[in-house]
This record gives C-alpha cells, sequence and structure tokens, in this order.
C-alpha cells in the first residue's frame, strides 16, 4: 500500500467536490450563516433570561449543532463516492487505475471525511468566535477549554462515522436513490446522540461524555475495518439490481443450522442432514474452538468486571444491593414459579442481546455476563467486610448454581460477539450476509441445544439447592 496512490484519489475527489458549486453554496451557508443565527439566538435569550448558568450550559449544545448540520449535509457526496461514478460512467476508468481495492478504498473515505471535517471545524469556529466577541464575560469564563475541545471531538468522531457508514452504503448499492434513502439509517442514529450529547451537557455529565466519546471511536475504527474488508472492485462493476429474497436467505440459514462447519464453506457444501447426536458429540467441541478467540476474549472481561465488583464496594455504595445482601442467611420458600422466572428471564436476555448484536457489534452480549461477574464481586466484597470472608457467599450463593449459568452466559456472550464482528470481516467464501446467517445459525443452535437446558438446570438448583447451601454456609 502506497501513500500517493492514496492521495491521487482523495486530490480528484477533493478537487470534483470543490469545483461543484452546487455543492458548495449549502456547505457554506451551514458553515457561516448557521452559527450566526444561533449565535443572535443565544445573544437575545441571554437578554431576556438575563441567567449566565443558562445559556453557559446551552453553548456547548450549539457547538454540536453548528458542527453536525455541515457534516451531515456533507454525507451526500460520501453517498455518492462510488455509486455516483457507477452512474457516471467514470467507475470503470477509477477502478482500471494500477492500485490495490485498500488504497482506492482509503482513497475515497478520505476525500469524504475532509470535507465534513473542515466545515465542521469552521462552522464550531464561527459560532465559537462570535460568541466570545458578543458573550458577556462572565459567561466566556465558564467555558472550559477542555469542555470545548471534548465537543469538538464529539462532532470530529460523529462525522468520521457517519461518512466510513456512507462509503460502505455507497460501495454495495446500485443507484444513488437507493444510497439516499438507506442514508435516513445513518442520519437519525446520529441525530438521536446529538440530543442525547445535549442533555448530558446541560447536566454536566462530563464523563458520560468520554464515555460516548470513546464509543464512538470504537464505531468509527469498526466501520473504516468493515469497509476495507468487505470492498471488492469486480463486485462493483458486476453488482446489478440488489433484490431481496426471503427464500434464499431461510434456504441459506437452514443448510447452516444442519451442521457445523467452519466459517467460509458455501451452504453447498452442507449435505449432512441434522442430527442432535452428532452436534453433542463431534460438532459441538468444533464448535467451542472456534469460538475460543471469543471465548478467552468473554472470560477475560469476566475477570476484570469481578476484579472492579470486588475494589467497588469500598469506594461506592450501592442501596439496592445493600438492602439484598442485608438478608443473607435467611432461606426462602422454593417454588417452581421462581424457576419459571429466572428461566424466563435469562433465555429472553440472552436471545434479545444475540439478535441486536449485529446492531451493537456484540457490545451488549459482551457486557452481560461481565455485569454478573461485577454484581459477584460487589457482593463478595461486601461479604468480606461484614462478615470477614467471603467464602460462604461463594460457596452458598453462587456456586451451587453459578457452575452452570455463569459458564453459559460466558458462552451466549462469545456468540454474540461472533455475530457483531462478521458485520466486519467476512472470511473468503462468505459474503457479509452469509457470515451473519452462519453466525445467526450456530448462535441458534447452541442456545436450543445447549444454553436453554444451562438454563433451566441452572435455575432448578438456584431455586430449590442453592438456598440449603447458602443457609447452610452462612451459619457454619
Amino acid at each position: 500500500m502506497t501513500s500517493a496512490s492514496i492521495v491521487a484519489v482523495a486530490r480528484r475527489e477533493m478537487r470534483d467536490t470543490v469545483t461543484d458549486w452546487r455543492m458548495m453554496l449549502p456547505v457554506l451557508i451551514l458553515t457561516f450563516a448557521v452559527p450566526l443565527l444561533l449565535q443572535t439566538a443565544l445573544m437575545f435569550l441571554l437578554s431576556y433570561l438575563n441567567e449566565n448558568s443558562t445559556i453557559i450550559h446551552l453553548i456547548p449544545f450549539g457547538v454540536l449543532l453548528c458542527g453536525f448540520l455541515p457534516a451531515s449535509f456533507s454525507l451526500i457526496g460520501a453517498l455518492e463516492s462510488f455509486v455516483g461514478e457507477k452512474e457516471r460512467n467514470t467507475l470503470e476508468s477509477l477502478l482500471a487505475m494500477p492500485m490495490s481495492d485498500h488504497e482506492l478504498y482509503l482513497g475515497k473515505l478520505i476525500a469524504a471525511v475532509m470535507s465534513p471535517m473542515v466545515s465542521s471545524l469552521l462552522a464550531m469556529l464561527t459560532f465559537t468566535s462570535l460568541i466570545l466577541l458578543g458573550a458577556p464575560a462572565k459567561v466566556i469564563q465558564g467555558l472550559t477549554p477542555w469542555l470545548m475541545a471534548e465537543m469538538v471531538a464529539l462532532v470530529m468522531c460523529k462525522a468520521v462515522v457517519m461518512v466510513a457508514a456512507a462509503v460502505i452504503v455507497s460501495s454495495h448499492t446500485t443507484t444513488t436513490r437507493a444510497a439516499n434513502l438507506l442514508a435516513s439509517l445513518i442520519l437519525v442514529p446520529m441525530a438521536s446522540l446529538v440530543q442525547i450529547e445535549a442533555l448530558l451537557v446541560i447536566a454536566g455529565n462530563q464523563r458520560t461524555l468520554a464515555c460516548v466519546l470513546l464509543a464512538l471511536i470504537v464505531v468509527a475504527i469498526m466501520l473504516i475495518r468493515a469497509g476495507m474488508s468487505a470492498f471488492n472492485r469486480e463486485d462493483i462493476l458486476s453488482r446489478e439490481h440488489a433484490g431481496f429474497s426471503f427464500r434464499n436467505i431461510t434456504w441459506s440459514f437452514k443448510r447452516f443450522f444442519r451442521a457445523y462447519h467452519p466459517a467460509g464453506v458455501a451452504p453447498e457444501h452442507y449435505t449432512e442432514s441434522f442430527s442432535i447426536m452428532r452436534f453433542y458429540r463431534r460438532e459441538l467441541p468444533v464448535l467451542l474452538w472456534d469460538y475460543r478467540q471469543p471465548l478467552f476474549v468473554v472470560t477475560s472481561g469476566s475477570v476484570a468486571a469481578l476484579i472492579v465488583g470486588f475494589a467497588l464496594w469500598s469506594t461506592r455504595t450501592i442501596h439496592a444491593f445493600d438492602a439484598i445482601l442485608l438478608h443473607l442467611g435467611q432461606s426462602n420458600e422454593p417454588s417452581w414459579q421462581a424457576v419459571r422466572q429466572m428461566f424466563i428471564g435469562d433465555s429472553y436476555i440472552s436471545m434479545l442481546v444475540n439478535l441486536a448484536a449485529p446492531f451493537s457489534f456484540g457490545v451488549f452480549a459482551y457486557l452481560t455476563p461481565l455485569v454478573s461477574f461485577a454484581q459477584i464481586g460487589y457482593c463478595a466484597g461486601w461479604a468480606l467486610v461484614h462478615h470477614g470472608s467471603f467464602w460462604p457467599f461463594v460457596l452458598g450463593y453462587i456456586l451451587p448454581h453459578g457452575l452452570l449459568k455463569l459458564p453459559a452466559l460466558m458462552l451466549s456472550a462469545a456468540l454474540g460477539l461472533r455475530i457483531g464482528v462478521a458485520l466486519l470481516y467476512a472470511p473468503k467464501g462468505f459474503s457479509i450476509g452469509q457470515n451473519v446467517l452462519w453466525a445467526l445459525a450456530n448462535f441458534l443452535k447452541v442456545w436450543l441445544l445447549v444454553l436453554l437446558p444451562l438454563f433451566f438446570v441452572a435455575a432448578t438448583i438456584q431455586a430449590f439447592v442453592t438456598p440449603h447451601i447458602a443457609l447452610f454456609a452462612w451459619r457454619a
């Protein structure tokens, strides 16, 4: 990969964008006129309310809004980066250039990112300059450099996320109209995120804003990685009207469900019929071995969450947990109603977070066992402080059913991570869609044949066995 080819493609794209007045005029209006109008509105509000604290919270939101508007409009150029070339009949000459797919993709991506980032920076600079010139000194003193820098970083990260997603859409659609329709899937979540950030700014929750910034950076890296791995110039040239065939999707899913083969084996090669005995004897051990990387990630995160939860009791008090922990050592009457509630709860959460994994990159599935281990660590720390040892709590309240439930939660999280990763990389012989179907089929099979039995047995032990062991261990 050479930088000269990437710069050549980026320069060509930037020249086409800057010389097109139909695209530059709206961007210039959003960059300079909107900040002026917003600053005027804030100054009028300041004179009307005569309350500096309200304006201090609204100014960072104004920075977010001024940066987001030109970035969202500049998304049009990113949406046309590949599909627009195809409709203008200039894509063939571009793809014939002596460069790799990664060089071509990065050149297009850099060119698409530059326009929204520059326009957003200019808009935020214009708005901030107008505020500094027109606002009272008390208002200006309340605007810390760290807060303004955080607002700029949030806008820049959102611009990269939107552009990276738009370039992926452009490389996988056949018409500009389809790309523009799919843009709503990008703009709506980002616009909702701006509203959430506004609430956090008004509440002064800097720590949560930092977490949002970190999440945006991770999503941006994932989208860039996904776009580079899925981009193929031959597919763009040969792609025609993309019809949705539910029949083909169902057929592929059923094939993947029949038996287990490593990712990359085409569904046509799944000739076996479904067999429960073969799954338990041969396929499940192979599946667990192939999933060793997500299992390692989940195990490492669970251990870290356990340590964090154990250390948390000394720095933070969780009153809801304390109220429950005060009743340790009191036996509850076992019932099948409790078994039913625990079984349905664990099964529902496992299914829900894994079905949401394609949209969250498996983050929710990954967090599920981490929350459980953090709770165990916190309760163990509480028991150590109030009773001198955490072993009665661990041996009595956790191990009887936890030996089955906790590994089941970790396996479910590993399956969810694999579903989320399926969007970022497809092995040779698989498309992104086939990779997602393969991961979903494996999850459903393991969920039915492994996780549900483990959840049911664990719930039964927790309702009928754990209370007696816990009572004995706590009084010993």
